[in-house]
């Protein structure tokens, strides 16, 4: 699923001023959308909840005059696919209508943000394969990969790729969900990396090859553990301002875990929440719930901006 996007001229303004207004204009644009999508929402969720009560209701009813046994087994199955039925039409509606108000609103979301050039939204096919998420070090193992929303463009000429990736790990019945949250590619064309870097949460065996680096920043030393290859390099990598950008970003999202990948010219960045990122719109919330709307636009607008600090390259 594509759509395309123009780049839009930066204006000289604060970054925090600049952004409000860019969400303010972005929602003027949308706002009667979504307030005609609350109306399908409302007739949706009394629907589910039509269907669930009716279900139930059912079962009670074979239950009570004596029709279902539970000592039975084939009456179990029955409750048991009835159940099934009742969760699966309550999934397909809640699904189809997150998915149709994301489509037809998610184009003017993507290029409200100034110095953006985007490419394209893709929903379920990974822009990261499984190859390149494990090649990052930052990821816990895992066999299953399942990608929602994907985002691909170029910020201040510097491409960067936001991918959703819940991954899984085990066989089976024993098979747990290990991560749940963000995957960021950022790729500096005209910079090399000559250190390999990796950033994690505190308290995780170090990667093979690589060593502990002690950095200024004791707050950050508390939340994050630096490996590097090269001691001097990583501290150059790291500056305080890139640090503080990381400690914000973790609060931003109320992140259960953010690590990074510093490796060549790339930047990876994971940011496990254990939930969906952006969700334009719910079957259980106000689809002009402000709010929330603002909250999504400023996470992906400080995902935009920690290139930033990154991308000169000869200062750096």
């Amino acid at each position: 699923m594509h759509f395309r996007g123009k780049q839009k001229p930066a204006k000289p303004m604060e970054e925090l001023h600049l952004t409000n207004l860019n969400f303010k204009n972005f929602y003027k644009k949308v706002e009667s959308r979504l307030k005609k999508y609350e109306i399908l929402r409302i007739c949706l969720l009394c629907l589910v909840i039509l269907v669930e009560c009716a279900l139930a209701a059912l079962i009670l009813y074979l239950f009570l005059e004596g029709h279902l046994d539970f000592q039975r087994g084939s009456h179990i199955k029955v409750i048991f696919f009835a159940v099934i039925f009742g969760f699966g039409i309550h999934w397909f509606l809640k699904k189809t209508f997150e998915v149709k108000v994301k489509e037809n609103i998610i184009e003017d979301f993507a290029t409200s943000f100034e110095n953006y050039d985007w490419e394209y939204w893709q929903l379920g096919d990974s822009l990261l394969d499984e190859k390149t998420l494990k090649s990052t070090k930052i990821l816990p193992q895992f066999n299953e990969s399942y990608s929602d929303d994907n985002f691909q463009g170029t910020y201040k000429g510097i491409p960067i790729i936001i991918s959703e990736q819940e991954l899984k790990d085990g066989v089976g019945m024993y098979k747990t969900k290990v991560f749940n949250g963000l995957v960021i590619e950022y790729t500096f064309e005209e910079r090399t990396f000559p250190a390999e870097i990796i950033v994690r949460d505190s308290g995780v065996l170090p990667p093979r090859g690589l060593q502990k680096v002690a950095l200024e920043d004791a707050e950050f030393d508390k939340m994050f553990t630096v490996y590097s290859n090269d001691q001097i390099e990583s501290r150059f990598v790291l500056t305080t301002g890139f640090m503080e950008k990381i400690k914000a970003l973790k609060i931003l999202f109320d992140a259960k875990n953010i690590s990074l990948s510093f490796n060549c010219q790339k930047l990876y960045i994971s940011v496990d929440i254990g939930r969906d990122s952006f969700n334009i719109a719910r079957l259980y919330k106000s689809t002009d719930d402000k709010e929330l709307l603002e909250k999504m636009y400023n996470q992906f607008d400080f995902i935009l901006k920690i290139a930033d600090l990154l991308r000169l390259t000869k200062n750096i």
